[in-house]
């Protein structure tokens, strides 16, 4: 679930800076004054929820489910009106909404962007005195802080999703059984995964490959970056990689063109020479090479936690397993996650009915009536840990080899805002710790790099690796000269070991 777009970034930061002068929307106009109309008049109170999640497209969605229960339960009172949009169609409608000062009373921080650049624009609300301290009680202990998702002392959002692998070997069991192959032995080592996807692709005669992924999907979110950082957690632990950054917690230095990072995008590359990848995978949007893989027509896909659900739900013929990701020697790769999430749903400044808001945030969005639903249809872990225990709502036998994966194979990393609550504001300066101001990105220099448009791709991976270092030093050290009390250190924990938890102790 994590992000300021990079397209819309100039954009919606000149949206707040323009309606930011005029203040808040004027009492009596558009929506809003409708609604505070309508409640002096006794009738039904609407509020608005807008998201790009997966989790609230269509009817039968857990987030979807959940709005029809909670209204049913609050007929005439208040009724929820949740819209799902895909992210490109959400970026351009929040800045649409946000220069007009017609924010949705809820809505989810967008891709690129987090809790404290909002919260730093004035556009949020924080929970407190919204919802109750038992509410914030049922979540796992780390869930909310400091310059994280909260705010000088105050809460902005709650961690929507619990611990979330990023990448997870999916394997079509049927793929693997037509080539001859063991459809209970997924590979566990890169040689291994190359021999076998040869295998596919060759049996195959042009219709059946052995990997598919999502090139066609923006540079964050291109399948050729999460195989890449999937491949790489084999190799370098310490180096966390989201999809657009790859950043050592150890030495609290950028890795975009580490060891781990170059040795696995030449293994992928390997497996294009070899012909094992599916074709339109280059130019493919991820709805789409999810269907396939579903629909038996590549024998691997390397995907994160989300993939699980969705290929249940869009291709439920499907006969597939998950898998660690493949390692050079066999080993268990490594993953890492923070409770506190920088990035999730927040309360509008603009809501005229703030009290209605936090009822259906604690009694209905962020509690277990959602949420037993979340964890019932595959979608991910709850943040709510009596929930993800509950093994009579686990779907199907999939979901538990899922629970597994994220038992053996995540760690909470070190998180530096709660090191130091000031290096909100770097973040805030650098829009994300990925720094989407950079072009060409990270996942650009990827994609040019697989199709062969980009031919010294380690020169430019390593030339980006430079632009991102100085691009933090340089934050930090705006930040010192007015004032801040923030350092380089304040990114690097020597102390940390990623096969372990990074505990409150460890902090001291």
């Amino acid at each position: 679930m994590n992000k300021l777009w990079s397209t819309g970034a100039i954009t919606l930061s000149a949206a707040i800076m323009l309606s930011g002068c005029s203040g808040l929307a004027e009492e009596g106009t558009g929506a809003e004054g409708k609604q505070q109309e309508a409640q002096s008049e006794g009738k039904e109170i609407v509020l608005r929820l807008w998201g790009g999640d997966d989790f609230l497209k269509g009817e039968e969605s857990p987030g979807q489910r959940m709005v029809k229960e909670y209204n049913v339960k609050n007929k005439g009172k208040v009724r929820i009106e949740a819209k799902y949009m895909p992210w490109a169609e959400y970026h351009t409608a929040i800045q649409a909404a946000a220069t007009s000062n017609e924010l949705p009373d809820v809505f989810v921080t967008p891709q690129n962007t987090d809790v404290q650049t909002v919260v730093a624009q004035g556009w949020a609300l924080p929970y407190d005195g919204l919802v109750s301290d038992n509410w914030k009680k049922q979540f796992a202990q780390g869930s909310f802080q400091e310059g994280v998702n909260v705010i000088d002392g105050k809460t902005y959002s709650w961690p929507v999703t619990g611990p979330a692998l990023t990448s997870i070997l999916y394997y079509n069991k049927d793929v693997l059984k037509n080539a001859g192959l063991d459809p209970d032995k997924p590979p566990t080592t890169w040689e291994e995964l190359r021999s076998m996807a040869r295998t596919v692709t060759e049996k195959g005669k042009g219709d059946v490959y052995g990997l598919v992924f999502s090139g066609g999907e923006s540079a964050t979110a291109s399948g050729i970056t999460k195989i890449v950082d999937g491949l790489a957690a084999g190799l370098n632990k310490e180096e966390v990689g989201d999809g657009s950054s790859r950043f050592n917690y150890k030495t609290g230095m950028y890795a975009f063109n580490s060891k781990a990072s170059l040795d696995s995008f030449e293994f992928l590359n390997q497996l294009k020479t070899d012909g094992s990848i599916l074709p339109s995978s280059y130019t493919m949007k991820l709805a789409e090479a999810t269907v396939l893989f579903g629909q038996a027509k590549a024998a691997f896909f390397i995907e994160g936690r989300a993939r699980m659900w969705i290929i249940k739900r869009d291709t439920p013929e499907a006969n597939f397993g998950l898998a660690a990701v493949p390692t050079p020697d066999g080993s268990k790769p490594g993953y890492t996650f923070t409770r506190a999430s920088g990035t999730g749903y927040l309360i509008s400044a603009n809501t005229k009915h703030p009290k209605e808001v936090g009822e259906f945030i604690e009694n209905g969005f962020a509690s277990p009536l959602f949420y037993e639903k979340y964890l019932n249809r595959g979608v991910a872990l709850t943040p709510i840990e009596s929930i993800n225990s509950n093994k009579s709502l686990y779907p199907y036998p999939e979901f538990g080899q899922f629970v597994q994966l994220h038992k053996e194979l995540l760690h909470e990393r070190p998180n530096y805002a709660v090191k130091n609550p000031q290096t909100a504001k770097v973040i805030v300066e650098l829009g994300a710790l990925s720094q989407p101001k950079i072009k060409p990105s990270y996942g650009e220099i990827l994609q040019a790099a697989l199709t062969g448009a980009q031919k010294d791709w380690t020169g430019a991976l390593r030339a980006y690796n430079d632009k991102a270092n100085k691009g933090l030093d340089d934050a930090i050290n705006k930040l010192k000269s007015g004032g801040s009390d923030v350092s380089r250190n304040d990114f690097t924990f020597p102390n940390w070991n990623p096969d372990q938890d990074y505990l409150d102790a460890d902090y001291r």
